[in-house]
């Protein structure tokens, strides 16, 4: 029996696209129960739709990082629409001249358009000693990272089996995808409690989505909200 409660039917939906292999459907019905468990100060459920929330984007991640993976933009022509045709499913560094705003509109056109694309932005053109990975949507957080090798910059590169054992784009994305996460959470203020903190942390996955650590830590946060609920 189809439960009435709006939480139980969205996360119904999203089991059933998790099962079906649908990563994006489910991952958008979590964030819609999400948002519903926030507003309702109920924790305990907040924190287990985190966990098929992350298990959707892992999977997005993986998808994406298993497909085409461009370091660098400096010499990328074209629109952001013939980008993505380009990638399929992959994942892009956006870099000097092009703005942090091309790459947030990059990430939305992907969701809107379905895509399995993973996007950063680097602050500095591709010739730069050190890249500064910069966050273009959530709070504002830079790291600094040792650049790719040179020759897997500014080009389209197929990350299949034929790069298995050798250098690649994607293990370099996946570095710099975990140190920016890694930057967000350090700026998380420890003092913050309850819902401020569970706040603070979601707004930190806005800047790395798939960032394993900071769901973790996010589910604990909403844990202890909920807690604290109970014994006040």
């Amino acid at each position: 029996m189809t439960s009435s409660n709006p939480l139980d039917q969205m996360m119904e939906a999203a089991s059933g696209a998790l099962a079906r292999m649908d990563y994006l459907a489910c991952e958008a019905r979590c964030l819609e129960a999400l948002a519903i468990a926030r507003d309702r100060g109920n924790w305990a459920y907040y924190a287990r739709i985190l966990l098929p929330l992350q298990e959707s984007r892992r999977q997005r991640r993986m998808i994406a990082t298993e497909g085409t993976v461009r370091l660098g933009s400096s010499n990328l022509a074209g629109d952001m629409a013939s980008w993505l045709e380009r990638m399929g499913h992959g994942a892009l560094v956006v870099t000097r001249p092009l703005q942090p705003q091309t790459a947030a509109a990059l990430s939305a056109l992907a969701q809107a358009k379905r895509r399995y694309v993973e996007v950063l932005f680097a602050d500095n053109m591709v010739e730069a000693e050190s890249w500064t990975l910069r966050s273009f949507a959530g709070p504002a957080v830079t790291c600094s990272i040792a650049p790719p090798p040179t020759a897997l910059i500014d080009q389209w590169i197929a990350c299949n089996g034929e790069t298995r054992g050798k250098p690649s784009p994607s293990d370099w994305f996946l570095v710099a995808a975990e140190a920016l996460g890694d930057a967000a959470l350090a700026q998380v203020d420890q003092n913050l409690r309850g819902a401020r903190r569970v706040e603070a942390i979601e707004r930190c996955l806005r800047v790395v989505t798939d960032h394993e650590i900071l769901h973790q830590c996010l589910g604990a946060a909403a844990r202890a909200a909920q807690s604290d609920t109970v014994h006040s």
